[in-house]
């Protein structure tokens, strides 16, 4: 069965030009559907299965959050991912609390587009816990229905400064790490070491919208022991150093 994605987005232009990009990389193993707001969204969820929503922010008629707070007040349990401006950053941290996997600066650039959307459609929904911000981070854990893999969230969520391995995490929660390994992945719906690394970069991403902190600091914050594995690490999730997207993201900004 094709997996379902709808994509919301008043501008035309953006609309079609994601939902192009995705059914070219999805060569007909995805369906994609589209809607103008989200009205129009809802429309189409209440009609037929939808697997990811990917939804810009501001819109008229109704706009993303409430299209996200719509869907958790009907307990429709869509993995969704947000398309928002840098003026809109805290709009996208109320999405992020609200349940959404992740969020994308328009314009969209094609192959962080498509990394985004195959993590998502990988992922458990029950595992939309993970990397917003603090409040987040407690919101999402009642989707983890597990003791155990709440309590090694809660252990990861408060010691990101540490270099957490499966081993001193399974320690902390007294399982096998192994088992522990298995029960994460299931929960989640992510390799622990994936989860690690996603959740990392999240925060980094949040410390370089909101603070001045420099690479070196940001990088101890998130646990890395080197600045250069943290710059590294970041290219690859995010195809730009941690200066090149903060200075997109001012560059943006001052445009706006």
């Amino acid at each position: 069965m094709h997996q379902v994605i709808l994509v919301v987005d008043d501008e035309p232009n953006s609309r079609m030009g994601v939902s192009y990009a995705l059914q070219e990389w999805g060569q007909g193993g995805v369906a994609v559907e589209t809607a103008e707001n989200g009205m129009k969204a809802m429309e189409i969820i209440r009609a037929r299965r939808v697997d990811l929503l990917v939804t810009d922010i501001r819109m008229p008629v109704m706009d993303g959050l409430a299209l996200i707070e719509l869907l958790r007040e009907e307990q429709r349990r869509i993995k969704s991912i947000l398309l928002s401006g840098y003026a809109e950053f805290e709009y996208a941290q109320q999405g992020l609390r609200l349940g959404a996997l992740d969020y994308l600066l328009k314009p969209v650039q094609q192959d962080q587009l498509i990394r985004t959307v195959e993590t998502a459609l990988r992922s458990d929904p029950r595992g939309e816990t993970d990397e917003s911000s603090d409040s987040g981070d407690s919101d999402a854990m009642v989707n983890i229905g597990n003791e155990n893999v709440r309590k090694a969230l809660e252990f990861i969520h408060q010691s990101i400064r540490e270099p957490l391995t499966i081993k001193e995490v399974a320690r902390q929660v007294h399982l096998n790490p192994s088992y522990l390994s298995v029960l994460f992945k299931e929960e989640v719906g992510v390799p622990f070491s994936d989860y690690m690394t996603q959740y990392r970069i999240r925060k980094a991403k949040q410390l370089l919208l909101e603070t001045s902190a420099g690479l070196d600091e940001i990088s101890e914050h998130i646990g890395y022991q080197t600045t250069s594995y943290f710059i590294k690490t970041f290219k690859k999730l995010e195809s730009m150093t941690p200066n090149e997207y903060r200075n997109r993201m001012k560059n943006k900004a001052a445009s706006m």
